[in-house]
């Protein structure tokens, strides 16, 4: 008996310090989906660890507004002319127009629409850890409007704090694809020379602009989550077995790998390096032995940040612009609502999740304070502006191109997860920590601004 408490005392010991190394789950990414899973709230007075390996992939977008589109093309569609045009005013008159260099001065070309859509992939494995500590408020004389909650049947046993964070391996990439039903009539009928031409010269614009082509790989933490937690426990009311109320407070800390602005793949692990505030409510209702219902709800607020952004200059994508400078970036505010139905011991301890997720980003504001002598960007363009020959500026082109890039940033996801569980204590093992082992498969089957990615997770939650 005493070795068997030693066991379970140093198992618990080398988890804490081999996880504890690693760096969260709640995030404003419209990459990767990190859905809390319901077992990490609802904990019934216990503390656990829950290691899990995860998967993901990406491969198109869901456009702004409907139908699919490249992940790049999240931050705008690529024009030749607009990046072009966004060099020229960066640069300066010393730069000239590669399709100048290529075809001459009074080329057909120059000034002209060239549509390219930017393909993208996103993949990613890595390690997610939950932990959760709870601290028993036993002893304690708690009353409520000066009514001893006891007699309200209401039991209020303590608070759990805890930690969530992932350690990822991610791999982006992106190609080009000319499309000439959407270009300017000048190119609709290209030759398969004026085709190589115009592809080299797409390749020139980019290598002016410094950014970089071929995979973007890279390793790293995800955001670091600390959160405090409080349970409320209700028995035998209402015709229910027992009813959870579930309260969340957490922050979370910029750890995470960030976009990189010479890789326009490139994507943030998490939060892109803003700090965030959230809440999260969760009530569950245990309706007979064994069926639950319950609801997730959660708003994340994300804190200014600034750092060095592309920052366009007029129409072209943020990726892709040739200005560069330290912008303060406002995020929107998140928000999730997460109905879900788990069956409990099926057979021998399986378990059965479905849930519902709808995950909704308000547009971010981006800021120009810049002072003195500089290039403007979109946020501060005046009318009258030549951005490319018989284009002037007028004031609502400007106000009227602020509001679609605005507009770019703000993305809504749905998702379906089922997850099956196995409970060990439930199916009669007397494994040290009573592990229950899970599978999640997360499946995004709508959106609007956001990458269209899946999750698959295996992992172990084990109690102590």
């Amino acid at each position: 008996m005493i070795l068997k408490k030693i066991d379970k005392i140093l198992i618990i010991f080398l988890a804490q310090i081999f996880f504890l190394n690693l760096d969260a789950s709640h995030n404003a990414s419209r990459y990767f989906p990190f859905l809390e899973r319901p077992a990490e709230y609802v904990t019934k007075n216990t503390s656990h660890v829950s290691p899990s390996f995860f998967v993901t992939d990406a491969s198109v977008a869901f456009g702004r507004g409907g139908g699919n589109a490249g992940i790049p093309e999240l931050y705008g569609r690529y024009d030749l002319r607009d990046v072009i045009s966004s060099l020229k005013k960066v640069k300066g008159s010393g730069y000239i127009d590669p399709i100048e260099k290529e075809r001459g001065p009074a080329d057909a070309w120059l000034d002209k629409s060239i549509m390219f859509k930017v393909n993208g992939k996103v993949k990613s494995t890595g390690l997610l850890l939950n932990y959760e500590q709870y601290v028993s408020f036993k002893g304690f004389n708690y009353k409520l409007n000066g009514v001893h909650l006891r007699n309200l049947n209401l039991k209020l046993n303590g608070i759990t704090f805890g930690l969530s964070v992932p350690f990822m391996r991610v791999n982006a990439g992106n190609n080009f694809v000319f499309m000439p039903s959407t270009s300017d009539v000048v190119v609709h009928n290209l030759r398969s020379g004026e085709l190589d031409q115009l592809n080299r010269i797409r390749r020139i614009v980019n290598d002016d602009l410094g950014v970089l082509g071929g995979d973007w790989v890279k390793v790293g933490p995800g955001d670091l989550d600390l959160h405090a937690a409080l349970n409320y426990n209700w028995d035998h009311e209402w015709l229910m077995k027992s009813i959870d109320l579930n309260f969340r407070l957490g922050l979370t800390i910029p750890t995470a790998v960030n976009s990189d602005i010479n890789y326009p793949s490139s994507v943030s692990f998490m939060g892109n390096g803003h700090w965030s505030m959230y809440l999260d409510v969760v009530p569950e209702f245990e309706l007979k032995q064994d069926w639950k219902v319950g609801l997730m709800l959660s708003a994340i607020y994300q804190f200014d940040n600034s750092r060095s952004f592309r920052v366009p200059v007029y129409q072209e994508p943020a990726i892709f612009s040739a200005l560069i400078f330290d912008s303060k970036t406002s995020p929107g505010m998140t928000f999730k609502f997460s109905p879900y139905f788990i069956a409990e011991n099926l057979t021998d301890g399986i378990d059965f999740q479905v849930r519902y997720t709808y995950l909704r980003h308000n547009s971010d504001e981006q800021y120009d304070d810049r002072t003195g002598s500089f290039v403007k960007s979109y946020l501060n363009q005046t009318s009258g502006t030549q951005i490319w020959t018989d284009k002037n500026l007028t004031q609502e082109d400007i106000n009227k191109n602020i509001d679609v890039k605005f507009d770019l940033t703000r993305w809504r996801m749905h998702y379906i997860t089922l997850e099956l569980l196995y409970d060990s204590k439930e199916a009669g093992n007397n494994w040290i920590l009573d592990p229950k082992f899970f599978m999640t498969f997360d499946y995004q089957f709508s959106g609007n601004g956001s990458s269209k990615t899946h999750q698959l997770t295996l992992g172990i939650q084990a109690e102590f």
